[in-house]
């Protein structure tokens, strides 16, 4: 699946370069068309190629709007079972005062703080995967304290990573995961939080972590 994705994710890149490059020639041409002198048989082509142009604009713009609804609804989908185990991982943190997976928790934080490590061996997919990461560390730390602790405790950070969920479906869960409510968390969460500050010399260092914790 991931190497799937990534290669979604470029070929994606790669019809928005040539769209760009096609709008691009197209407001250009518009200066031109001030510069020349058609022939009526040649105003009479011009008509015609403008006319096709707009119509193929008007697909386009119609079928984005379609694929994106159509995905939309397909991502809400694939991302139930994930926003029920979400549910039911912080009922069961309620329901028992601990956390079952306590390394995964603290995986995910360190991961959201810190993004992942990068190393010299990586391989041009593993940096294209750990930026995408990094970008939904961004995302996450975006959440209110309760919506990143309520993230932590739900998603190991393997399910979520760049090139192992669609973004799609990456943003339905960030949208469902924020707490109806502020919620009052074990004391294992702030004990566990204020541990890995201690533990974690970059966290420790880190002004954005401290005001996660302050909040």
């Amino acid at each position: 699946m991931a190497i799937t994705q990534i290669s979604l994710s470029m070929s994606a890149t790669v019809v928005l370069s040539q769209l760009t490059t096609l709008v691009e020639k197209s407001e250009q041409l518009r200066e031109r068309f001030r510069r020349v002198y058609p022939t009526i048989d040649q105003w009479n082509t011009l008509s015609n190629l403008s006319s096709k142009l707009a119509d193929a604009a008007t697909k386009l713009q119609e079928e984005t709007r379609m694929l994106r609804e159509s995905r939309t609804e397909r991502a809400w989908q694939e991302s139930e079972k994930h926003r029920s185990h979400a549910q039911s991982a912080r009922g069961d943190l309620f329901a028992k005062g601990r956390l079952v997976q306590s390394a995964v928790f603290r995986r995910n934080i360190v991961t959201i703080f810190l993004g992942p490590k990068d190393s010299t061996f990586d391989s041009e997919d593993t940096k294209f995967k750990k930026e995408s990461t990094r970008r939904r560390c961004v995302t996450i730390r975006g959440l209110s304290p309760d919506g990143v602790i309520s993230w932590a405790i739900a998603y190991a950070p393997t399910l979520w990573a760049g090139g192992s969920m669609p973004s799609d479906v990456f943003d339905c869960l960030v949208d469902d995961i924020e707490p109806e409510v502020v919620q009052t968390w074990p004391a294992v969460i702030q004990d566990t939080l204020h541990k890995l500050k201690e533990d974690e010399e970059s966290l420790h260092r880190s002004p954005e972590y401290s005001e996660f914790l302050a909040g």
